[in-house]
């Protein structure tokens, strides 16, 4: 079966209940007031089958301007409108306001049904049916079916019935993905079964027996039954009119205007950045500042709005600071209104829903500004304030509203497009990495500037200087990446650029040569290093001598000192050599075996156990090489 939720829209007294009612046999008037007055005060709903197993939900909303703020919670969620406009009225105030808020809340599919036809004769029917023509100019709805009806006597509704079987065609359905929000806009108690909420179901799918939270507020309670058009259900999915029987939870803790989801998955906030477009006359409103009404699902708050941009053509990025924390997403769309005198200043999309502050806010829309981008890649615009932190996928879901799946497909499309990176299970954006490579290459080469004869840079150092809220994982990834495209070159835990050689003149080749003879003769009870170098003399032999410890001729020990690395390979082969007679050596026997003192005894076996070759057991080693 196939589901539609169609709003109605228009001026006060121009029908839209009465069509509602001739199409269904519902009254959505079901209030006792709303009856004996003749004016719909609050929502109304009806279900209407069509041929093709296509069902309608109908969201019938107030027409009188007192009350078009439950005009605009009805319109929260439809897929389109059916703009009501009488025949012998024409064009209302009512009117062009709806017809403005539907276009301000994304609706993007309709038709007009010209109603009370039996009120207005041909001409007149011909001079609104224009009057339409010219209103509609401009709006979604330009070059859309105009019907005329009555509901009193039954001309035109086959020809409405059509013009909604035609919108099936049309309207895109909402995916089932995402994490479940149905916004209440009614809430009541039902004797025998409790407290009932009811919405249209924006995102996601909720479950019979399924555990659910109200937000704000955090109450929990279980789906006890669901119903879809009327129909008990064992799952509702996104797109449909939804009545959901909530066990523990009483009906003022679920009041219309909150939103339910599952528990732990979305979260709220007072305070997001904006894209609004504004009426006319609202510009200047909005740069005065002061006190404005903030409309987004069924919810409404207080609100305050600070200019941030003007962007041109009625266009601007807004801060808006609730009265009341709400759950907003970006993408989310909204209308603002002015108080007093009540009227709609405009409308627009969330575009943050948890903005910096201060100056991480300034600086990061300086740095916007400057490249001449927008803000509208959530996904990107978190990643990029986590920096060199990097981010994870989970902790996105639930600011943007968004299921684990949704996260991944998005990340992998970004990934594919380049702009952005894993690492070690950590997401950067391509830009802050791009940035971290440009500052990695330039330090490599200062300092092989400064230093040509160290082969290179250790990798501690090097993230100590630039990146030190990198984990350790993702930083030692990234090098990695950075090494297979040939950008650096590492040598045990050196970096550098690959380039780089470190080349001895003549006079440094001999003196290097000296140096390691020198260790080389000293075997196990090497020369003190000071002694050695005095000895070549000249300003550069402390650099000889860590030439040779990077290349691994000489090897530095824990206590410091340097050893020639064939003496450490001839002591290895005297343990594998005196491993055949015992597994253990004590410090007595292991210094008759090297031919050492105790002072260099002891910092041997301990480099040996480092180096995993022995291990200490209480007084002795046990030998682990064969």
């Amino acid at each position: 079966m196939s589901h539609l939720v169609l709003g109605t829209a228009g001026h006060i007294d121009h029908g839209k209940s009465s069509l509602v009612k001739a199409l269904t046999g519902i009254d959505p008037d079901r209030l006792r007031e709303e009856q004996a007055r003749g004016i719909t005060i609050e929502l109304g709903f009806a279900d209407l089958d069509l041929e093709g197993d296509r069902h309608l939900s109908i969201v019938d909303v107030p027409g009188h301007e007192r009350f078009v703020r439950h005009m605009v919670a009805g319109a929260t969620g439809i897929d389109a409108v059916m703009l009501v406009v009488a025949a012998d009225e024409g064009v209302m105030p009512q009117t062009r306001e709806h017809l403005h808020i539907c276009n301000l809340l994304g609706v993007r599919h309709g038709f007009v049904a010209l109603t009370k036809t039996d009120l207005a004769d041909r001409d007149l029917r011909d001079v609104v049916e224009m009057e339409l023509q010219e209103f509609l100019k401009g709006s979604f709805l330009e070059g859309c079916e105009v019907v005329p009806v009555s509901a009193r006597s039954g001309e035109g509704m086959d020809q409405v019935r059509e013009a909604l079987a035609a919108l099936f065609g049309t309207v895109d359905y909402r995916p089932g993905e995402g994490i479940a929000r149905l916004p209440v806009d009614r809430s009541f108690t039902m004797h025998g079964f409790g407290t009932v909420v009811t919405g249209t179901l924006v995102a996601g799918t909720l479950r019979e027996g399924q555990e659910v939270e109200v937000l704000p507020g955090g109450d929990r309670g279980r789906i006890r039954g669901i119903q879809v058009h009327g129909q008990a259900v064992r799952e509702a999915a996104a797109g449909r009119r939804t009545a959901v029987n909530l066990q523990g939870l009483r009906c003022e803790q679920a009041p219309r205007g909150s939103t339910l989801s599952v528990p732990g998955r979305l979260r709220t906030t007072s305070r997001v950045w904006a894209r609004v477009e504004l009426v006319e006359t609202a510009a200047s409103s909005i740069r005065k500042g002061g006190m404005f009404r903030f409309h987004q699902g069924t919810s409404e708050r207080d609100a305050r709005v600070r200019l941030l941009k003007d962007l041109g053509n009625g266009e601007q990025e807004v801060e808006i600071v609730l009265d009341q924390p709400a759950v907003l997403i970006p993408s989310d769309r909204f209308i603002l209104r002015r108080p007093m005198p009540v009227d709609t200043l405009g409308g627009g999309v969330i575009t943050d829903n948890n903005p910096p502050r201060g100056r991480e806010a300034r600086e990061e829309r300086a740095a916007v500004s400057d490249r001449g981008e927008g803000m509208d890649d959530p996904v990107l615009l978190r990643l990029g304030r986590q920096g060199l932190k990097g981010g994870r996928a989970g902790s996105l879901t639930g600011d943007l509203g968004l299921s684990v799946d949704q996260i991944e497909s998005r990340l992998a499309a970004l990934e594919e497009e380049g702009r952005l990176v894993q690492a070690a299970g950590r997401l950067f954006t391509a830009e802050a990495l791009g940035g971290l490579e440009t500052e990695i290459v330039a330090r490599l080469q200062a300092f092989h500037g400064e230093a040509p004869l160290k082969q290179g840079l250790s990798r501690e150092q090097l993230r100590s200087a630039l990146c030190r809220e990198m984990p350790q994982d993702a930083w030692r990834a990234f090098l990695g990446m950075l090494e297979a495209r040939e950008v650096i070159r590492s040598r045990a835990d050196l970096l550098a650029i690959p380039s780089h050689e470190v080349v001895l003149d003549p006079e440094d080749e001999a003196r290097i040569g000296r140096i390691e003879d020198r260790f080389k003769a000293g075997g196990l009870e090497p020369p003190r290093e000071e002694t050695v170098l005095s000895e070549v003399g000249g300003g550069t032999g402390r650099e000889l001598l860590e030439v040779l410890l990077e290349q691994g001729r000489l090897v530095r020990i824990g206590d410091g000192r340097p050893f020639h690395i064939e003496a450490l390979t001839k002591l290895r082969a005297l343990l594998i050599d005196y491993a055949r007679e015992s597994q253990t050596i004590d410090v007595a026997t292991f210094k008759r075996l090297a031919g050492v003192t105790r002072k260099n005894a002891i910092p041997l076996l301990e480099y040996l156990d480092g180096e995993r070759q022995t291990r200490r057991v209480g007084n002795v080693r046990e030998i682990l090489i064969r």
